[in-house]
C-alpha cells in the first residue's frame, strides 16, 4: 500500500465512524423508547391483573404471556441486538484505523531506516 492509499483508507475509516456513530446515538434511543414502553406495559398489565383479583404468583405467568406485551418486549430485543451490532461494527473501524496507523508507523519507520 502507498502511503497515500493509506491515508485515503484512513479517512474513509474516520468519516464511517463518525456516521456509525451518529447512527448509534439514534438506535440507543430507539432502545430507550422500546424500553419505556415496555415497562410501562408491564406495569399497566400488572395492575389491571391485581385489581381483577388475580393470584400474584400467577401474574408474571400471564403478563409475560400477554400479546402486547409479548411484542413490545420483542420490538425491545431487536432494538437491542441492533444496538449492539452497531457497537460491534464501531469497534471494528476503530480497529481498522488502529491498523492503519500502524501500517503508516511502520512504513515511516521503513523510510527513515529507524528500527
Amino acid at each position: 500500500m502507498t502511503p497515500q492509499e493509506i491515508m485515503d483508507g484512513l479517512a474513509n475509516k474516520n468519516r464511517l465512524l463518525t456516521a456509525k456513530n451518529e447512527e448509534y446515538k439514534e438506535l440507543v434511543e430507539k432502545y430507550a423508547l422500546a424500553k419505556q414502553a415496555y415497562n410501562i406495559s408491564v406495569a399497566t398489565k400488572i395492575l389491571t391483573l391485581k385489581s381483577e383479583g388475580q393470584s400474584i404468583t400467577l401474574i408474571p405467568k400471564l403478563v409475560a404471556g400477554d400479546e402486547w406485551v409479548s411484542k413490545l418486549c420483542y420490538q425491545m430485543d431487536v432494538a437491542e441486538g441492533v444496538m449492539n451490532a452497531c457497537r460491534e461494527s464501531i469497534k471494528d473501524i476503530r480497529e481498522a484505523i488502529g491498523t492503519y496507523r500502524s501500517i503508516l508507523t511502520w512504513q515511516r519507520a521503513e523510510l527513515t531506516g529507524q528500527d
